[in-house]
């Protein structure tokens, strides 16, 4: 705590005390590209004008977010305001700087020991040299006549040229020894360099300065908005088969975390938002279209080209499924926020990794079937189709399904509202095989110059396994769109065919190792002057 005098005043009119206390973080609600923090503070104020801050906020802090409020005592919020401040601090944390100066201090130890030792096997090298020379001249003075009896001289030779050995190699030991003692001096050195090294920290701060009628013990709490922390939405979509031949499709939902703000955020109560504070809430402006009309040239007028095209059939939700609602509405309520909450306290830590956190779960009653689409795909994929019911939606994300305890595939899933009917797949059935044949031909009629194509399409459906299983086959028929051409239906096999839309589907039953052929031929007639597309 320091005092301080307000700007503008002497210091006899107006004392003003300073307070730099630590907050907590309590609640984190995430967004899409942004996290909004709730921190409070336990603070005591004199009576008076006094400031105070508050630790630990991240210095990306969006400034005008800042929202304080106080409770308990009698006191009001006079200003706010972010300070930041860059300092000098150490790159390691105490506990290595020590470390690495006691490893200093036990290399420099090591080295002046081996470099005693060192000393030691040089003198020792030295007297034993010493006493080879003095040997030597000693066997110089002895006169040639009484060179008969030398075995104790070459006895003492012996053994001072065994000690000189020895002494020769202790000393090479010795050396090193104080080699690599001085190379572990010096790492312990650039280590307890490099933990001693100060770099720049910028360290952020909220300050309020409040005023109080009397001496108040206060809770101060206060919200902002900070970058670099967005959440997004993840499922995991389990398979469960009852022995009775039930079928229930379980959905847990995770809430996967990314934060880099810098902050401590430590059994923290996590929300998870699909709110934009960031979009404009304007409607954009729209701009003139201008349509401009020209006469058709008389080639244009001899001719009609057709195009072949795939087109999506929009439908709200799926096309089979039962709504648990009497009416769906027009628009996805996807475009109304969401706010969903962790069921426990949950630490995001400042790393950048993403953290999974799950927000719910519901089991639903659904019915699998195996679909195939042999246009697309030669194998049969299984499908569970379910209508969710509980009290929230389920979110667009990713999604792992899991078959028979392991996981089998990943995909992604789009909005699904309450009441709304959604599917699944879980994966290809190895035991069905789909092959699919098409063959066209082309007639023109004479004079007139009528064309017809026919198309005749075979499928080969095969059952490898060993049980009986349905199959539910899906193909297509194109459908004209213009009075010139014409589409007709020549020839089917046990389908139903849905003339508005143009999908054929076949419901089959297939009895264990066993190949059942279909068969499906149409007709495309068109007048002389309408150009038709290619296979």
């Amino acid at each position: 705590m320091t005092n301080r005098s307000e700007p503008g005043r002497t210091p006899n009119e107006v004392e003003v005390v300073e307070f730099t206390v630590a907050s907590t973080a309590t609640r984190v609600t995430l967004f899409e590209d942004r996290a909004e923090v709730v921190r409070r503070a336990q603070v005591q104020v004199p009576a008076g004008v006094s400031w105070v801050r508050l630790t630990g906020v991240a210095t990306m802090i969006d400034d005008p977010s800042v929202l304080p409020s106080l409770k308990g005592g009698s006191a009001r919020v006079l200003a706010t305001r972010v300070l930041r401040e860059l300092r000098q601090v150490p790159t390691a944390p105490d506990e290595e700087l020590l470390d690495s100066e006691a490893d200093r201090k036990r290399a420099v130890t090591t080295r002046l020991a081996a470099e005693q030792a060192l000393q030691t096997a040089e003198v020792h090298e030295q007297r034993c040299q010493s006493l080879m020379a003095a040997w030597v001249d000693a066997l110089q003075r002895v006169p040639q006549a009484a060179r008969t009896g030398l075995a104790g001289w070459r006895s003492a030779h012996q053994q001072l040229s065994e000690a000189l050995t020895t002494a020769q190699q202790q000393q090479s030991a010795a050396r090193r020894t104080l080699d690599e003692a001085r190379l572990d001096e010096r790492r312990a050195q650039l280590r307890y360099e490099q933990a001693r090294r100060l770099q720049p920290k910028q360290e952020a701060l909220i300050e309020l300065q409040l005023e109080a009628k009397a001496a108040s013990d206060l809770q101060v709490e206060v919200t902002y908005r900070t970058p670099c922390a967005l959440w997004r939405p993840e499922h995991v979509c389990r398979l469960l088969q009852g022995a009775d031949g039930s079928s229930q499709l379980q959905v847990v939902t995770s809430a996967v975390v990314w934060q880099r703000t810098g902050e401590v955020w430590h059994n923290v109560q996590a929300r998870f938002s699909t709110a934009r504070p960031a979009q404009s809430a304007a409607p954009p402006l729209l701009t003139e279209d201008a349509l401009r009309l020209r006469k058709k040239t008389d080639a244009e007028k001899r001719t009609v080209v057709v195009e072949a095209r795939d087109q999506s059939i929009a439908v709200a939700g799926l096309a089979r499924g039962e709504s648990s609602v009497a009416e769906m509405p027009g628009m996805d309520d996807c475009g109304e926020p969401v706010l969903l909450q962790a069921p426990s306290p949950a630490t995001l830590l400042s790393t950048g990794q993403p953290i999974r956190i799950e927000i719910g779960q519901v089991t639903l009653p659904c019915v699998v079937e195996r679909v195939a689409f042999p246009e697309r795909n030669q194998a049969a994929h299984l499908r569970a189709t379910a209508t969710l019911s509980g009290p929230r939606p389920l979110l667009a994300g990713p999604i792992h399904v899991v078959r028979n305890g392991e996981l089998c595939g990943r995909g992604r899933i789009g909005y699904v509202g309450r009441g709304e009917p959604f599917e699944v797949g879980f994966g290809p059935d190895d035991g069905l095989r789909v092959r699919r044949q098409l063959t066209e031909s082309r007639e023109v009629t004479p004079v007139v110059g009528s064309q017809r194509i026919t198309r005749t399409l075979k499928l080969f459906v095969s059952n490898l396994s060993g049980q009986q299983k349905q199959l539910t086959l899906s193909e297509r028929i194109p459908v004209s769109e213009i009075r010139d051409v014409e589409v007709t239906l020549a020839q089917s096999s046990g389908m139903h065919f849905d003339p508005k839309d143009g999908f054929a589907r076949f419901a089959l039953d297939l009895p264990p190792r066993s190949t059942r052929e279909l068969q499906l031929t149409y007709r495309i007639e068109a007048s002389s002057r309408v150009v038709l597309p290619a296979l």
